[in-house]
């Protein structure tokens, strides 16, 4: 039995599968089993239109969702969707008021009604008119509740990993999808493809770490779709910029620079834009463009001494900020593949300081990680090769769930240059364990440095 085996009832009685009550809801079946086995409850917005489904209110679908069975009325549910029932409703009604076919000297007989069953069926009138209200004429409050879980999971993705959040910013994004099908007021549409891009932007992340490279340009270019529709340059940066960290990365880095045009101020929201700079100083530096990558550092620098401002995506919060310690951790990067030690090695300290300032809920350890990589490479390139080893301790005893997908490429990097200062031999030695280090999904912003030297 399981803990809500009420409300499978209930959907059964409904006429409804777990695979045929999700395409209504659009949502996974699996979203529906995990409803009825207890293991998570329906997103606030998705319990009117659960409940609707289900032909109950919302405080009936309350009882269910607490194992309790439903009141009286909506035990005769088969009654009230029998259209032989419901002709004898017409009879009675027709015989109360007087309203017969034809005279008859006959007295009238007056039945006693079956009161529960015409409130149930008067319900579902009810319940099917709201719904064409729905679909034409007024606001949905769904649409600020899919805005907070979407700010929530942006939040957690930092530091969770991101297939312990892959089931809700699905469903997130699929409610998002569902309420622009049904269609929602036109000040609110631009909204719901807000939300449905960002979530894009989600998934783009969580497909590209778990090694989906098709998967996550699908979701980019839906994000950009997304951003057109509601004519957002903010969301159309993200994209872009999502775009280009995930070539960063490819066997064609270089193509990354396409999606990282000039960006102005008055379009996007301060950490949005250092994101962006930031990004194209990286890549720069990764491809040898030196001259670029500086002109870049210079002003991502610059842009330090504005104000923080944020723009309809930054305002989700968590993966979507670029705070000082994520700038730091990009500037260590880009000094360490310019070959910069001092510079690079005063960065990764600044990241590491700040992260460790920093509340609980915003420390990436996917990003802690790699800047202490950068760390040791900084050494590395002033031929100390005890302090590096050093830097990278702290990396052997991460939990396994906290050894990023990224870690090994990035250690990689790290065999080849303790290689060429001392030994293939040595390198393998003080590194063997994290090369072989267990991966774990992550957000790309937290990725490796794959460059080959």
């Amino acid at each position: 039995m399981t803990k809500r085996e009420t409300l499978q009832l209930r959907r059964r009685a409904c006429g409804f599968t777990q695979e045929t009550l999700g395409e209504r809801l659009s949502v996974d079946p699996r979203t529906v089993r995990s409803w009825e086995a207890g293991e998570n409850d329906p997103l606030p917005e998705h319990r009117r239109p659960l409940a609707e489904a289900l032909e109950i209110g919302l405080n009936d679908l309350g009882r269910l969702l607490a194992g309790l069975p439903l009141q009286e009325p909506h035990a005769a549910h088969s009654a009230g969707n029998n259209p032989e029932a419901l002709s004898q409703h017409e009879s009675d009604r027709a015989s109360l008021t007087g309203d017969v076919g034809e005279s008859t000297d006959q007295p009238v007989i007056i039945e006693p009604v079956d009161v529960p069953t015409l409130l149930a069926a008067a319900a579902r009138r009810a319940v099917d008119f709201g719904s064409v209200l729905a679909n034409a004429t007024t606001d949905d409050p769904d649409l600020d509740w899919l805005g907070v879980s979407l700010a929530e999971l942006a939040t957690e993705y930092v530091h969770t990993p991101a297939t312990d959040l892959l089931p809700r910013i699905v469903e997130v994004r699929d409610a998002a999808f569902a309420l622009i099908r049904r269609g929602v007021r036109p000040r609110q549409l631009r909204d719901a493809y807000l939300i449905a891009g960002t979530g894009c932007l989600l998934l783009a992340s969580a497909s590209q770490n778990l090694g989906d490279t098709v998967a996550a340009r699908a979701q980019l270019h839906t994000a950009e779709r997304c951003a057109e529709a509601a004519d957002s340059d903010a969301l159309r940066i993200w994209a872009r910029g999502s775009a280009a960290l995930a070539l960063e990365w490819s066997s064609t880095p270089a193509a990354a620079l396409r999606f990282l045009h000039p960006v102005s101020l008055e379009a996007v929201g301060t950490q949005t834009l250092r994101r962006t700079v930031a990004l194209e100083a990286r890549v720069s530096a990764r491809i040898g463009n030196t001259v670029r990558a500086h002109d870049a550092l210079r002003r991502l620098q610059t842009l330090e001494t504005l104000p923080d401002r944020h723009d309809e995506v930054s305002a989700f919060g968590g993966l979507f900020t670029f705070p000082d310690s994520k700038r730091a951790y990009y500037q260590a990067g880009t000094h360490d593949l310019l070959g910069d030690a001092t510079a690079a090695r005063r960065h990764a300290d600044d990241a590491l300081t700040a992260y460790a300032a920093a509340p609980e809920h915003e420390q990436s350890y996917g990003d802690i990680a790699l800047t202490r990589v950068t760390l040791a490479h900084s050494h590395l390139l002033d031929r100390d090769l005890d302090t590096a080893a050093a830097a990278l301790e702290p990396l052997r005893h991460l939990p396994p769930e906290q050894r990023i997908a990224q870690l090994p490429p990035a250690i990689r990097r790290t065999h080849r240059m303790i290689a060429r200062l001392d030994s293939t031999r040595r390198a393998r030695e003080l590194l063997a364990d994290l090369l072989h280090a267990p991966p774990a999904a992550r957000s790309l912003d937290s990725s490796g440095d794959r460059t080959t030297s």
